[in-house]
């Protein structure tokens, strides 16, 4: 096992395995794979290239490297084109406090049967006019 699989279960590991085609003796592999498409696209700012955050896009694209890729580079190219939407992007700006104190969005106390977290988006109290 390697340290980014540390903390999780032999059950997570085995459904990451089946679902996300994930393997644990091929993950740096893996990983380097994605990191190699990254110099194709110098016109984008990767900010992070770190092993946990790769393995984030890995996983969403289940180690479809090609296609994690290309979910890396739209969000980095995403946030280069979109700067004033991301650079006061902290949980203590007034903005961002105000839509979590109105319930945009919730977070439910009872994860799902496989453990997971549940988000829920409560729009009806979210007043977009401020």
């Amino acid at each position: 096992m390697t340290h980014l699989q540390s903390g999780l279960s032999a059950e997570i590991i085995e459904k990451s395995r089946l679902e996300l085609n994930e393997n644990h003796e091929a993950l740096q592999q893996d990983i380097q794979r994605v990191r190699d498409l990254i110099i194709t696209r110098p016109d984008i700012g990767f900010l992070r290239t770190d092993d946990a955050f790769i393995l984030r896009f890995l996983r969403a694209r289940k180690f479809n490297h090609f296609e994690a890729f290309k979910l890396l580079a739209q969000y980095f190219q995403y946030r280069q084109q979109n700067l004033d939407m991301f650079k006061n992007f902290k949980p203590d700006d007034p903005g961002i406090k105000r839509a979590l104190r109105d319930g945009f969005p919730g977070v439910l106390s009872q994860p799902d049967h496989c453990g997971r977290k549940i988000l829920a988006l409560f729009a009806a109290n979210w007043d977009q006019s401020r």
